[in-house]
């Protein structure tokens, strides 16, 4: 039975699929965006995370610890009036995160559980096996796409619902902004589109880069011809900057995040793709 890596976990989530839901965040990504607003996330090792804003500089955690659990950190994590310090990634079994689950067991089957990251399908068998183990409770996940094909489609065929997000329809912006080629990413989606799979296609709205007209009517181009797609819009969370910080990065993208994002759904709606822009 496979572990997994989770940073997060995230009770009555409102935007993460249809009704009350659990978002379960896994550690891990291939691509590094330059807008990723969960950096914790980015790494498939645990790190550690510090609230910047609410330490007061007291310098407890740095004066010696007698926890063994502390001991890789360098630092005190039990000592902090504040509770400035944790852990990001704690591995679990999967009947450990089933066990944790199905205490809301009685709103998760009016709602559900969704798989988020980091990137969720880079622990797909650990995914797979706790939704075994929720006994029909409605599982979904959220993927940039960036797996193998075979990972893909043995993931997206099992669960209830797939979040797909499409950032970038030129390759080479793709490999500018994300690190990596959506090569894979396309051919995902590619199969997605054709598969009957209930799937909801994503685009954050990065200002002056995924929310160009130019690209949001490439990714309109790559979707039309099929009628039962939905998208969804997504703007940019002008918090990401305070996350960096809490693991210890700069961040400086090389974009405007001040610029209203441009929700221009209209290059969907004309091709007969249904869209909302939040």
């Amino acid at each position: 039975m496979p572990d997994g890596t989770v940073f997060d976990i995230k009770e009555f989530a409102l935007h993460d699929g249809p009704g009350l839901r659990t978002a379960v965040f896994l550690k891990g990504c291939p691509l590094r965006c330059e807008w990723c607003h969960n950096p914790e996330g980015q790494s498939f090792l645990p790190e550690l995370v510090k609230n910047k804003s609410s330490c007061a500089g007291c310098g407890l955690c740095e004066r010696g610890c007698r926890h063994p659990g502390c001991a890789p950190w360098g630092v005190c994590l039990k000592v902090c009036p504040n509770n400035c310090l944790k852990i990001a990634g704690r591995r679990m079994t999967a009947r450990e995160l089933a066990d944790r689950l199905l205490r809301n067991e009685s709103f998760l089957r009016k709602g559900g559980v969704t798989f988020s990251g980091g990137e969720p399908l880079c622990q797909a068998d650990f995914i797979l096996e706790v939704q075994e183990l929720l006994g029909g409770i409605p599982v979904a996940v959220e993927t940039c796409g960036c797996v193998a094909p075979e990972i893909f489609k043995k993931a997206a065929s099992a669960v209830e619902r797939v979040y797909m997000d499409i950032k970038l329809i030129d390759r080479e912006e793709h490999i500018r902004r994300t690190g990596r080629d959506n090569d894979v990413i396309l051919e995902n989606a590619s199969w997605l589109l054709v598969s009957q799979i209930d799937a909801v296609f994503r685009v954050p709205l990065i200002p002056g880069v995924t929310d160009t007209d130019a690209n949001l009517r490439g990714i309109a181009e790559f979707l039309s011809g099929y009628t039962s797609v939905c998208v969804e819009l997504i703007p940019y969370n002008r918090l990401t900057g305070a996350k960096y910080r809490s693991v210890g990065r700069e961040y400086s993208p090389s974009f405007d995040e001040t610029l209203p994002p441009n929700r221009n759904t209209a290059v969907f709606e004309s091709r007969g793709i249904r869209c909302r822009a939040y």
